[in-house]
């Protein structure tokens, strides 16, 4: 039986009360009327569009894939009829800024709507996230003359729009790309290059496609102090915004990749095309930053909406799959029992779930800090950049961890039939693999946090958020009913504090090979103590909603909330001694021995 997708409409609208989103919003000026009355009708018709649109084409998507033919990308069958009701549903541009044309509505809400529309069909949702990089990277950076040629049609759908960064020699490190881009005297430049792994960088869906180039000037400084950003349009734009010429931009081929077969990777080559300098010249990489930073939040969200999906397919195939007598269950009552009745099903089942939670909350967070730093006034965008800096790396790499290790779950809970392409279940992992990689591979973002992130504003950043855990702890200790949970939370969050004071004097001392080398068990220290940061607010969130209508799904919040603070949160202790040890052992085996 294939996994039938439906989306979690009432756990998406919970994390919004949670995170007290709409009271926290409402601070920003733009989203003063935001509430429960404009998000659950988004949500619910967004559901909708994902069940009945998007999830019927996902397992085609990965059938068929995108195909190369001539210099051309074919997408798979259903996604162009898609992905016009996609454009016209608006869906696209929601939580774009009302004044290019997007439908004004908060970076949280699009968490939500991304993560429904990612687990029903991740390979067609993937093309759209890259072209609302594409769109920030523009907005924030372009001029008005570019942003008045490029931005409408970007922000209806009608063009879509990528990121290229990569090249064969230079994958995450951009100190080596060698893309040129020589200067014409009417001020355009020609680019010359190829660039790879570049997402819908070629597709049938638009009538054009408006590229955002990484390329070096002539006599620009070594490294990444001497990268620019360049609009390279497939098809040049007319000054009156007609269509014009071709641009010389040309996919050479697509990759053949574990997951995401509906998405094409595109191998993209630039033979003197013509592009037009974005902003100052050499200051690319931080222009670029505006999309990266994005992707990464939306790479966190592609891992949890695969872990939704697979969860569900899981669930359901242990309450309908018969198979041996729970242990301790009586013969009688065991011939109506299904393996869902095994306490290692189980346990496999509350673990993905109460994951899942954690992540969603962590994702959404990160989505609303989102909102601070663009939108936010002088004191509230600053606080938003920072936390925003904060859970960024972490939300991208402990999410996106977890979920090859949760949707690989999802197929145990199968046995062999998981392993079975007909039940579907094996696309949510073979999916979700390419999201530790893409926007910074895990072990950057690892990096980032412990030599950038835990320092910003001198370290009181990453304070702020430790007071507002602290905060958490204080409520649930005081809390007879989560009193156990309070304690908990409170003696990780004591050894987060003591690693993260141990790991600054590291790096302080000049021993940046230790600081290195422990970077990754750091971040999933962090992740996991987070993690547990936001389940507590959950259970406090759902004991004060308990109603008679709805106590079963509060109850059950409240449930998983407990297995994940007393079951999954200790984990995080293994972590501590990674940290502490000599790293000296990494280097205690030469290369030629691996």
């Amino acid at each position: 039986m294939a996994v039938s997708y439906k989306a979690p409409v009432k756990d998406v609208i919970f994390a919004f009360d949670v995170l007290d989103s709409y009271n926290i919003l409402q601070k920003i000026e733009r989203f003063s009327d935001f509430s429960p009355e404009i998000a659950v009708p988004a949500i619910e018709e967004c559901a909708k569009f994902a069940e009945e649109v998007l999830a019927p084409i996902n397992s085609v998507g990965d059938t068929y894939g995108a195909t190369f033919k001539d210099g051309k990308v074919i997408m798979p069958p259903g996604f162009l009829e898609a992905y016009d009701k996609f454009k016209k549903a608006g869906w696209a541009s929601m939580s774009l800024p009302y004044e290019i044309g997007g439908g004004g509505m908060p970076y949280t809400l699009s968490g939500g709507t991304l993560e429904i529309l990612c687990a029903a069909n991740m390979s067609f949702v993937l093309g759209p996230g890259l072209s609302i990089g594409a769109i920030s990277g523009i907005n924030f950076n372009a001029s008005e003359t570019q942003k008045d040629k490029y931005l409408p049609k970007l922000v209806s759908g009608d063009w879509t729009g990528t990121m290229n960064l990569s090249e064969p020699q230079s994958g995450s490190d951009l100190n080596h790309i060698t893309t040129k881009a020589e200067p014409q005297e009417d001020g355009t430049y020609k680019i010359t290059g190829t660039k790879i792994w570049i997402g819908s960088g070629e597709h049938d869906l638009a009538e054009n496609i408006i590229h955002l180039v990484l390329a070096r000037i002539p006599n620009s400084p070594e490294g990444s102090k001497g990268i620019s950003m360049f609009i390279v349009p497939k098809i040049l734009v007319n000054d009156d915004n007609t269509l014009g010429e071709k641009n010389n931009v040309n996919c050479i081929s697509i990759e053949e990749k574990l997951g995401i077969h509906g998405s094409p990777t595109c191998v993209m080559e630039y033979k003197s095309s013509t592009g037009f300098l974005v902003g100052e010249e050499n200051r690319g990489l931080n222009y670029m930053f505006t999309t990266i930073n994005e992707a990464r939040i939306r790479a966190g969200g592609h891992g949890l909406a695969c872990t939704t999906g697979a969860l569900q397919g899981a669930a359901q195939y242990a309450r309908d799959r018969v198979q041996g007598r729970p242990v301790g269950m009586s013969k009688e009552d065991a011939k109506n029992s299904t393996i869902i009745d095994h306490a290692d099903v189980r346990r496999m089942l509350m673990t993905i779930k109460s994951y899942v939670d954690a992540m969603r909350y962590m994702m959404y967070d990160s989505q609303m800090m989102l909102d601070f730093s663009y939108f936010g006034d002088e004191g509230t965008k600053d606080f938003g950049e920072e936390r925003c800096g904060i859970l960024t790396p972490i939300s991208k790499a402990w999410i996106s961890d977890l979920s090859v290790e949760l949707t690989s779950m999802a197929i145990q809970v199968y046995g062999g039939m998981g392993y079975v392409e007909e039940t579907g279940i094996a696309q949510y992992f073979r999916d979700a693999r390419i999201a530790p990689i893409y926007a910074g591979t895990n072990g950057i973002q690892a990096l980032d946090l412990i030599f950038r992130k835990i320092s910003l504003n001198e370290g009181n950043a990453v304070n702020e958020l430790f007071k507002d855990i602290e905060e958490t702890t204080k409520e649930l200790i005081d809390n007879n009913d989560f009193k156990n949970l309070g304690e908990i939370l409170s003696n990780h969050l004591t050894q987060l504090k003591e690693i993260t004071n141990l790991l600054n004097i590291k790096i302080i001392e000049g021993d940046l090979t230790h600081a290195s080398g422990v970077a990754t068990p750091y971040l999933k220290l962090f992740g996991q103590i987070l993690g547990g940061y936001y389940m507590g607010k959950a259970a406090l969130t759902a004991q004060k909603q308990i109603t008679d209508k709805d106590s079963e799904f509060y109850n059950d919040k409240i449930t998983l909330s407990k297995f994940y603070i007393e079951q999954l949160l200790p984990l995080a202790s293994g972590y501590e001694q990674s940290i502490k040890s000599d790293v000296d052992v990494l280097f205690s085996i030469s290369s030629e021995n691996f």
